[in-house]
């Protein structure tokens, strides 16, 4: 007798075309609960959400992207020094909760994208980040599109 599957596996299975390759956050991804988050099933999703998803996750560069009205967060294995010990929690949290910290240096960046379709640039922006548990003096170079 075949014993039976879990339904997580089931979700991995069917969900492999989404959130592609074997990295650890596409495969944490697969084995996300996402029925229990705001964005619900994957099968649900708008295809342009599941291509920005496969270009995220095959990127070797570091990448975020942000989804919904909550800014929810997925990242790549690039990112995860980014986040530090935020890490894997992070996974589809609202940006706002994730990065209390710099909130105030980032929401209107994002609202550029969100309200006006804009993208941002900044060189050497200096955030305070708490990936370590403690603030910590980072400078980063990124984009919001």
């Amino acid at each position: 007798m075949t014993p039976p599957i879990a339904a997580a596996e089931l979700s991995a299975d069917r969900h492999a075309d989404i959130f592609v390759g074997q990295s650890e956050m596409a495969q944490l991804m697969r084995r996300h609960d996402w029925a229990a988050t705001p964005l619900g099933p994957p099968e649900h999703w708008p295809e342009s959400l599941k291509v920005a998803l496969r270009i995220l996750l095959t990127s070797r560069f570091e990448m975020w992207l942000g989804w919904g009205p909550d800014i929810a967060f997925f990242y790549n294995d690039a990112y995860r020094p980014t986040l530090g010990i935020k890490h894997p929690a992070a996974l589809a949290q609202p940006t706002q909760t994730l990065w209390a910290e710099i909130w105030d240096d980032i929401k209107g960046r994002l609202h550029t994208v969100y309200d006006k379709g804009e993208s941002t640039w900044d060189r050497a922006l200096l955030l305070l980040l708490e990936r370590a548990g403690y603030p910590e003096e980072t400078y980063h170079t990124f984009s919001y599109s």
